[in-house]
């Protein structure tokens, strides 16, 4: 109710009510005047109201499952934002479901849900992502399911409580796996390891080479990083913001129909959307693809400032795209200086913890870096290396859905057994709280020359 996270943009068809200074000041001119509201900033009143809310649209999953017998089981990743069910029979993947967390109504982020259930809506909290899940697993009837997520979805799932993980030390309620009986359905929760690293983290150990050194970036309002040196596994989380999730940008949106996921230049500006609808706003991987296009032919200089027209020797189709709200990407969607600015905090804060990481444990050299997160499918490594994203790394592997995939082997033992064994192993450090952090978080805001 805050009206910070734009994530709950809706569209009044009828009786717009007038809009808020948040409003004047988060939601592009052009969706204001189509009506555009954030939901948390209005209540319904006895006046006929009708709204319009955007339904975002899921990549598909992508991986095989391994089992030891024929039974049915279910895997789900319970994410803060959205939750993706996989349906797994004759182990083989028959269906596959994806929703909201009804969660999103207390909150975008896990702190402040945390923060809500302090203060007497935990058993709501819990019982919002049961009664979304509980009837379709009821209705498949799985030997067991596997529940990937960071550790407040999972501690919410189970009706545990959260609140160590908001407060120092930040613990959190259980480390390791745990299985667990709702309503007579049975779960498996793959190791937590900290307070932000969770199942969502270990699941994906399973779809990892144990044979080779790697870094894996699970990135989104939070960063995950998953280093692998010799037999050695370290670990750590930090705060990045919700820019790739298309949320505190301007014109940001989340993946639906019309939602800019890719742009590319052959002498014009192609402009890619998801189902090829008309362009509603930018995705957090259409937001990297377009500052690295920026970045690629100067119209954005070394401190994140987008350049006056006479200062590029851009292509003139791209100069003449250089207005006075940003650059245009298509028809009345800009990619602003604001915009970039909330890039330059993602892109800060997981540099900054990767090359800390990295002199803690002593790398010189990163062979293989693994993306986890949906947005990263579409991307190319020349996109991550010229946003500024990631300034390192000889070979790139996007995983997507990593947690889901890696959830799908587990109902194999002798794969379970080795996931928790290798987990056993991870040391997580709290990057964020060393002494040059700071420093060298502010050293990120800037690109490479």
């Amino acid at each position: 109710g805050r009206g910070i996270c734009g994530k709950c943009l809706v569209k009044f068809e009828e009786n717009i009510p007038p809009p808020s200074k948040r409003e004047l000041a988060l939601i592009p001119d052009k969706k204001l005047r189509e009506g555009f509201r954030l939901a948390c900033l209005h209540k319904p009143t006895e006046a006929k109201l009708k709204v319009t809310i955007s339904q975002p649209t899921f990549a598909r999953i992508e991986g095989t499952p391994c089992c030891d017998d024929n039974k049915k089981f279910c895997v789900i990743d319970v994410g803060t934002t959205t939750i993706s069910m996989i349906f797994i029979e004759n182990r083989e993947v028959v269906n596959s479901l994806n929703l909201l967390n009804p969660q999103i109504a207390f909150g975008s982020d896990v702190i402040s849900r945390i923060t809500l259930s302090n203060n007497g809506k935990f058993k709501t909290l819990c019982m919002s992502i049961q009664k979304a899940v509980l009837p379709k697993l009821k209705e498949f009837k799985p030997k067991e399911t596997i529940i990937c997520a960071n550790p407040t979805m999972v501690s919410f799932f189970l009706t545990i409580n959260p609140k160590s993980i908001g407060e120092y030390p930040y613990k959190p309620p259980f480390i390791g796996p745990k299985y667990s009986v709702i309503e007579s359905l049975k779960f498996y929760i793959p190791p937590i390891v900290s307070a932000y690293l969770g199942s969502d983290i270990t699941a994906a150990l399973a779809i990892l080479p144990e044979n080779e050194n790697f870094i894996l970036a699970d990135i989104g309002t939070n960063c995950e990083i998953l280093l692998k040196k010799g037999q050695k596994y370290f670990a750590t989380s930090v705060p990045a913001g919700p820019a790739l999730e298309g949320a505190g940008i301007d014109y940001g949106t989340i993946a639906t129909d019309g939602a800019i996921y890719k742009v590319d230049f052959n002498g014009n500006l192609n402009v890619y959307t998801i189902n090829n609808k008309k362009p509603s706003g930018i995705t957090g991987s259409g937001l990297i693809s377009t500052i690295a296009l920026m970045r690629k032919f100067g119209l954005i200089d070394k401190t994140g400032r987008i350049v006056e027209q006479w200062q590029t020797e851009a292509p003139i189709q791209l100069i003449n795209r250089l207005k006075k709200r940003g650059f245009l990407i298509s028809e009345d969607i800009f990619l602003t200086q604001n915009s970039i600015r909330q890039f330059q905090l993602v892109k800060a804060s997981l540099n900054a913890a990767l090359e800390l990481l990295n002199k803690k444990i002593g790398i010189d050299r990163i062979g293989k870096v693994f993306i986890g997160g949906g947005f990263s499918k579409s991307l190319t490594k020349e996109e991550l290396l010229s946003s500024g994203l990631l300034s390192f790394g000889e070979e790139f592997v996007m995983l997507g859905n990593s947690a889901l995939q890696g959830g799908m082997k587990l109902f194999c033992k002798k794969e379970r057994e080795r996931v928790e064994k290798i987990s056993k192993k991870i040391k997580y450090i709290e990057i964020a709280n060393e002494k040059s952090f700071e420093k060298l978080y502010i050293e990120k805001m800037n690109f490479d020359e």
